[in-house]
């Protein structure tokens, strides 16, 4: 057993003071200083000045927090870590409920996170950025998000669509110059009131990452928009329409871009087949409903234990785009407990133990298989 400090923060004000305010953090706890001033090899000065000109076109207000969290530490900025990882491993499983199939009548969102303890921040931020839509999500790297929900009800969660891309060695090289999925997602979220508004800005958005990215608004529309190596997809769906459930894991579902890569890992597609058992055909779906499937060990469940391989599950959660909360459970384990936040709520800054259990991965489950 590993006990991991699991924690929350509420951030506002201009995107300058709250990044100097991280910075402050940060420099007062050695470890995170190191890990946040590294910087990546091959990255310099010029690499910094093309991807602050990207963020500036297409995350509005990230460029200027970056630069006061490296104000606030006196380093340059090529040397900010989250600068090389977004400039260009997780696995993850996501599923909408639109109102047809929901119990109570509206949207839900459920999603559980795999990765390395190792590489996952563990809090949860509420951020009001001068001039931005107020959100709710799960932070990577301070800066980004892996996930969330904003003031006006939009939802944003993803899965990784594909291998993995990135800029480490065992990752899978990005076909085009874009953006990691972290700065897509806090992007729409700041930006965006709902699924319509997220398309809008999403469209011709360089996004690097191979990634499932899926919209749920409080009034039941959902919209997947998945790429794969500069390549764009998008399903959409609404309250009237015969679809009211959809699910991603890591693996292609839309016809445009499954022939790009008609094969997947064994786990993804267990756990897509999985889901769809459960849930295709069982009508009035609760919020407990989905905890269970969250909650319930891989291979007959979603919440997988295996953190060495990155495939780890680090936090689980059930969001309501309309009721504006978020029920967050970390480290895939029941004994961690289920707390609830609600984003018209100051979010109180806490810090708390909490405690995962590794095992081996069976190497079978990332041979590749056809779709």
């Amino acid at each position: 057993m590993i006990t991991i400090q699991a924690r929350t923060m509420e951030l506002s004000g201009t995107s300058y003071e709250i990044g100097f305010r991280l910075g402050k953090m940060a420099g007062a706890i050695p470890p995170l200083k190191k890990l946040h001033t590294g910087g990546m090899a091959g990255f310099g000065k010029e690499q910094a000045a093309e991807a602050a000109a990207l963020f500036k076109r297409w995350c509005p207000g990230l460029e200027e927090e970056l630069t006061g969290f490296a104000d606030a530490l006196a380093v340059p900025p090529e040397q900010i870590f989250y600068y090389g990882m977004t400039y260009l491993l997780p696995r993850c499983s996501q599923i909408g409920v639109l109102p047809g199939a929901a119990a109570e009548g509206r949207p839900l969102v459920a999603r559980n996170y795999e990765f390395s303890h190792e590489a996952e921040d563990f809090c949860l931020v509420k951020t009001s950025v001068t001039g931005k839509h107020t959100h709710m999500g799960t932070s990577v790297i301070f800066f980004g998000r892996d996930d969330g929900f904003n003031e006006h009800g939009l939802s944003v969660t993803m899965t990784s669509c594909g291998f993995p891309v990135g800029p480490m060695p065992y990752m899978r090289p990005p076909k085009i110059t874009g953006l990691q999925f972290w700065a897509v997602i806090r992007s729409v979220l700041e930006n965006c009131k709902d699924v319509e508004e997220g398309l809008d800005h999403l469209e011709g958005m360089p996004i690097a990452f191979n990634v499932n990215l899926m919209l749920v608004d409080k009034a039941g529309n959902l919209a997947l928009v998945e790429t794969l190596d500069g390549k764009t997809a998008v399903k959409r769906l609404g309250p009237g329409s015969p679809e009211q459930l959809f699910w991603t894991t890591n693996h292609a579902v839309l016809p445009e871009l499954r022939a790009l890569e008609p094969q997947a890992l064994v786990h993804s597609l267990r756990r897509y087949e999985w889901i769809g058992k459960e849930l295709k055909d069982a009508g009035g779906i609760t919020r407990d409903r989905l905890k269970e499937i969250l909650l319930s060990k891989y291979p007959d469940g979603l919440s997988c234990r295996f953190f060495e391989e990155y495939f780890g599950t680090t936090k689980s959660m059930v969001i309501s785009p309309a009721e504006g909360t978020i029920d967050l459970c970390w480290g895939g384990r029941i004994e961690n407990g289920w707390n609830t936040y609600d984003i018209r709520e100051p979010l109180a800054e806490s810090v708390r133990p909490i405690e995962i259990d590794p095992v081996k991965a069976d190497p079978a489950e990332y041979q590749f298989k056809p779709l």
